[in-house]
């Protein structure tokens, strides 16, 4: 019959079919000493039951927060949330996946970034876990997103106008509002978090085409001053927020400086007397190749640098030992010249290359929507893993 500790409705009358997957993972035997984190073909939860009944043995102190997270599948965590979803209460009521992200999120100290969420959601809560979002491609956002029509008219105008003709102010100015507008609802939803920008790199409809330089140099402009403007429009409503600038492609230290300068140039020309109320620091978005040297260089002016590893990163296949390898050296060539310099990869979607990161001193990772739960989950195991390895005692998690 029904045991009574578990409280699934998955459960039917004769047997519990959590029985054999409970008995695999939590042995009756079992020492409660810490948490055995070596053990090989350790069953996983998997589905919403499994990982129901791990948070109801740990509700009743029959299995600890750490157990319980070790024992959950990094890979079936996100299907199991979108499961959840329709059976989910108010967000005080959360239900077991939630709950049991919110221990790992307790458990880990790395900091996770949402990648290009094109809308905010509708909730601020619908965003838990994350320490900020990361926009690398606006671009793609504005040819596809619901500024698409003022956008394509606007540098069509560069396209079919010559000589030093400018576009129309007035379409300039629609598309700065209404950017300035959609970035204010971002920075809303992330209530203080912080938010990360890359300054747009391409335009593809442009491609080519003689003026295609100035074209990207005043949608740089456009951009930088819509996200100033909504910045500023928080801070007077009492919400701060810490802004990350990307310079993308920035091997090139010519080009480095380029766009710092630029960016310093805008905020004084938009913020004037009030540059102080919107927090902001300048760092660097460059390809997972880009040379030790050129790193080290960057690190000496730079505040932070983003790695992107969006064609390394593979859901299959785990990082090969010489990416690890190559990681690794980097990250030794700008430690040197800054110990505590903060590193970030962005583009992940295969939580297997989470050791790699974490040996090469990673602490911040930027992946999309879709891949931040099991992120969340395999961080703190990861952890978890790695203090049971060093002799340290078991965590005690909040609640």
């Amino acid at each position: 019959m029904k045991s009574d500790r578990c409280q699934n409705n998955c459960c039917q009358s004769g047997s519990c079919s959590m029985s054999s997957f409970m008995e695999a993972i939590y042995p009756v035997d079992r020492k409660r000493s810490g948490i055995s984190l070596k053990e090989e073909g350790q069953a996983r939860a998997s589905s919403l039951p499994e990982i129901a009944s791990l948070v109801e043995l740990v509700k009743i102190e029959s299995m600890t927060k750490e157990e319980a997270i070790y024992a959950a599948d990094p890979y079936s965590i996100g299907s199991i949330l979108r499961e959840a979803e329709p059976f989910s209460g108010d967000h005080n009521d959360l239900g077991a996946p939630e709950l049991l992200l919110g221990w790992c999120d307790d458990a880990r100290s790395m900091r996770i970034f949402a990648e290009d969420l094109t809308y905010p959601l509708e909730r601020a809560e619908a965003l838990p876990g994350i320490a900020g979002m990361t926009l690398l491609r606006e671009d793609e956002w504005l040819a596809s997103g619901h500024l698409k029509e003022i956008y394509e008219e606007w540098i069509m105008q560069y396209a079919g106008l010559s000589g030093q003709r400018q576009p129309s102010i007035a379409w300039r100015e629609r598309l700065l509002y209404r950017w300035k507008g959609y970035m204010e609802t971002v920075l809303h939803h992330l209530d203080g978090k912080t938010l990360s920008v890359a300054l747009i790199s391409e335009i593809d409809i442009m491609k080519g085409h003689p003026r295609e330089a100035e074209a990207l140099s005043d949608l740089r402009d456009i951009q930088l001053e819509a996200l100033f403007r909504a910045a500023l429009a928080c801070h007077r409503q009492g919400i701060e927020h810490r802004i990350e600038f990307l310079v993308p492609r920035s091997a090139d230290p010519e080009g480095w400086n380029q766009g710092h300068d630029l960016i310093e140039r805008v905020a004084e020309e938009t913020l004037c007397h009030q540059r102080r109320a919107v927090t902001f620091s300048i760092g660097a978005l460059v390809k997972a190749d880009i040379d030790n040297d050129a790193a080290a260089g960057l690190a000496r002016s730079a505040d932070l640098i983003v790695l992107d590893c969006g064609g390394l990163s593979h859901l299959e296949t785990a990082w090969p030992e010489t990416v690890a390898e190559q990681l690794c050296s980097l990250s030794e060539s700008i430690r040197k010249i800054r110990p505590r310099f903060p590193l970030r990869a962005a583009g992940l979607r295969n939580t297997a290359d989470l050791p790699a990161l974490c040996r090469a001193g990673f602490a911040e990772i930027s992946v999309a929507a879709e891949y931040i739960p099991a992120f969340r989950l395999a961080a703190a195991q990861r952890e978890l893993l790695e203090r049971a390895e060093k002799g340290q005692s078991s965590i005690r998690l909040k609640g």
